[in-house]
């Protein structure tokens, strides 16, 4: 009896269900996030700066330290407009506004870390060429001055150096360029001559500019003799020169012949006058009292009202025999 008794328990053992504890074998305590090795840092390249129109050159940001994988954004100011910050940490673009442009990158890892990275990009206006007023329509030269004009153009914008390259059209005879100026002394034929320069920046940035030259020729006066007893006058011709204000004449050198009865002196120096008509000056002399013959010769000198280099004029000079 008791020995089936002790069976029949072992059947009732042996198919009672297991013990319901599988539930506690989860817990509600989180698994601990996971530990960084460092912490997290952010560092850079130097931001350099850039040119409206031309591509800012990518500058790498990177992040150590924390935890992986790691998220950038830009956590106060602003990066210039047109340039973005990439997920991977990279700052890049086309900048479309000049300024100086202050801000601060924050990366963050994956845990609960965060570092910045403060920065600062300046970027220039776009590089322009322009001819300055004088030039709008042509530069007005003449045959035979020095670094005439001066600048016929001017820059704005950029960042230096500059460099200038001719690439279409030959520089007028006589000249070479420097900057967008001219120098060295006009040649050849009169006429007109256009040219296209090239300026270049260091930021890669370019501009073209392409004056036209109109080139006179030289102004040029006729020499002539003047005759008469107690004064004189003679009408001199003068060709070339620029078209604007009328050129003006003056005595330059007066070189006296023998006004001496008993012994040789040189006669004194008339008094000078002159008119004006197109491509005619009328010369007036006025000889000196008790001189009524009066001989030698004297240089006129014609000169252009137009500049031919900054502060100088294009002038010309001949001779007038004085035969009282």
């Amino acid at each position: 009896m008791v020995a089936a008794l002790a069976a029949g328990l072992v059947v009732v053992f042996a198919c009672a269900p297991p013990p319901k504890t599988v539930a506690n074998l989860s817990s509600s305590t989180p698994s601990p996030s996971p530990t960084p090795t460092a912490p997290l840092q952010a560092s850079s390249a130097p931001f350099h700066g850039g040119e409206v129109g031309v591509a800012y050159a990518a500058v790498a940001l990177s992040a150590t330290g924390g935890v992986a994988p790691y998220a950038w954004t830009v956590s106060s100011g602003a990066l210039p407009p047109g340039l973005t910050l990439g997920p991977s940490g990279s700052v890049s673009g086309g900048p479309t506004g000049a300024g100086s442009f202050s801000f601060t990158i924050q990366v963050a890892d994956a845990g609960t870390s965060a570092a910045s990275l403060p920065g600062v990009i300046g970027i220039a206006a776009p590089l322009s060429a322009s001819l300055i007023p004088g030039c709008a329509q042509y530069c007005r030269v003449e045959l035979g001055c020095v670094t005439v004009c001066g600048g016929f153009g001017t820059l704005s914008g950029g960042v230096g150096p500059y460099s200038y390259t001719v690439t279409q059209g030959p520089l007028p005879a006589g000249t070479s360029l420097s900057g967008l100026s001219l120098t060295g002394t006009f040649g050849g034929l009169s006429g007109y001559l256009k040219f296209t320069v090239q300026v270049a920046d260091a930021m890669g940035g370019s501009a073209t500019i392409a004056p036209t030259f109109w080139m006179y020729d030289r102004i040029a006066l006729a020499g002539g003799t003047c005759t008469g007893r107690g004064g004189c006058k003679v009408t001199l011709a003068y060709t070339g020169g620029m078209p604007g204000p009328q050129p003006t004449a003056a005595a330059t050198v007066w070189a006296g012949a023998n006004c001496g009865f008993t012994a040789p002196f040189a006669c004194p120096q008339p008094a000078f006058a002159a008119t004006y008509q197109a491509g005619l000056v009328t010369v007036v002399l006025t000889y000196q009292a008790n001189y009524p013959a009066t001989f030698g010769t004297l240089t006129v000198q014609i000169t252009e009202s137009n500049f031919c280099a900054p502060g100088v004029h294009c002038s010309s000079g001949a001779a007038v025999a004085v035969v009282g």
